[in-house]
């Protein structure tokens, strides 16, 4: 095994590549000896590549050994762990470009496979389960991160790194459950606080719509009180017109009668 790097303050050594100990068969045919040893060189060659970080080249060299034996599970979980580290190079996990992510996928991928052979190969399928668990950690998805790790355990009792990673997730996940619930309460408390301030200001329009009605209602009386009193005033207008006019009425008819009597008086008597 070759160590690798720390991630994210979990367990050192997580992203590991396997070293071929390939056993031969007992009494192998010539081609498939050939095989073997091509396969074990292609693998150790590609080790070496990686320890340098030269990632390209290792990949180039698992792929060799896969084409001597498809079915090196080895090869798989070396050439996968390659393609991953070599798509970190592409950009940050959560904006890869599109060559970059189809890299990290295919890695992926080859790690699964790996991780789902189970108790054939614990010990592999093992690594390969704790590899995807810090894969998730690292996305912060800690519920899958805890998955691995448990089956990791599963297949391996005595894997301390990935127990003390299982115990790491678990504490993130609790702080990222409490970090959500204060985030609801938060929500919560801002949607009363909106209710309350649309209260308020349905009770200040309401205010507004009862003061606008109010003044409303004076200026209608006032409009009231004003059409009876003119009313008022045009009745007694026309009242005391008609007084003045009764009183011209019977002035003139007291001054018709006076010059009656008069033009009478006034008349020279005739002498009989």
């Amino acid at each position: 095994m070759i160590r690798a790097y720390k991630k994210s303050g979990i367990a050192a050594g997580w992203m590991r590549i396997v070293m071929a100990a390939l056993l031969l068969a007992a009494c192998p045919a010539p081609a498939a000896a050939q095989s073997v040893r091509q396969e074990r060189r292609d693998i150790n060659a590609g080790n070496s590549f990686y320890k340098d970080g030269k990632y390209a080249e290792a990949i180039m060299k698992y792929k060799e050994a896969l084409n001597a034996n498809g079915q090196s599970d080895v090869a798989k979980f070396n050439l996968g762990l390659s393609q991953i580290r070599m798509s970190e190079r592409g950009g940050a996990k959560t904006e890869k470009d599109s060559v970059s992510q189809k890299l990290y996928n295919q890695g992926v991928a080859l790690m699964t496979q790996v991780a789902e052979i189970g108790a054939a190969k614990a010990d592999l399928s093992s690594k390969a389960n704790y590899n995807l668990g810090n894969l998730r950690f690292d996305q912060e998805d800690y519920a899958g991160a805890i998955s691995f790790y448990k089956q990791a355990l599963r297949l391996n009792p005595g894997y301390v790194n990935a127990r003390r990673n299982l115990r790491i997730a678990q504490l993130r996940q609790q702080e990222q459950q409490d970090k959500n619930d204060q985030n609801q309460d938060r929500n919560k408390d801002q949607d009363k606080d909106k209710d309350k301030d649309q209260d308020k200001d349905q009770n200040q329009q309401d205010q507004q719509n009862q003061d606008q009605q109010n003044q409303q209602d004076r200026k209608d009386k006032q409009d009231q009180q004003q059409q009876a009193e003119n009313e008022l005033s045009r009745q007694a207008a026309e009242q005391i017109l008609n007084a003045v006019e009764n009183n011209e009425a019977q002035t003139r008819a007291k001054q018709g009668t006076g010059e009656k009597k008069s033009t009478a008086a006034g008349q020279p008597l005739r002498q009989w």
